[in-house]
């Protein structure tokens, strides 16, 4: 997976609760939106209903402009965890949220989990504007 510039990820580490960072679109270019298309599927529980929803960046709506900003602020937000990371054996809940798709054109496919600590971070950089878009809960 291309990572972005590390001005994007600075900034996008600076705005990550505002707006996203706006403008580190593909490659870094300043005023280049993001893009993509990503499919999302929410499992709240096991046995429940699966809800799903498309994202293509750039987005029109302004929900969907917020989710394609702040996915372009999260310097490998679909990276998995590395192997050799300690994470605290924490569980979170049953809620996962797949993501498949390509961004950046780059190929995505991914499953975020609570299912220990650094799942949970992974999982909770994401779902307050993913879940939105699924009609899930406010985002965690």
């Amino acid at each position: 997976m291309a990572r972005l510039p590390a001005i994007c990820a600075v900034v996008g580490a600076l705005a990550l609760g505002a707006l996203g960072a706006a403008g580190c679109g593909d490659g870094g270019v300043l005023g280049e939106p993001a893009t993509g298309t990503i499919h999302i599927t929410y499992v709240p529980e096991p046995e429940r209903t699966p809800r799903e929803a498309d994202l293509a960046c750039p987005a029109d709506d302004p929900d969907g402009r917020m989710a394609c900003e702040q996915i372009e602020s999260l310097s490998g937000a679909f990276d998995p965890v590395p192997g050799d990371r300690a994470c605290t054996e924490i569980y979170g809940g049953p809620e996962q949220i797949t993501l498949v798709g390509t961004w950046a054109g780059e190929p995505v496919d991914t499953i975020l989990t609570r299912t220990n600590g650094c799942e949970i971070d992974r999982y909770e950089s994401l779902a307050p504007v993913l879940l939105p878009l699924v009609g899930g809960p406010g985002g965690g």
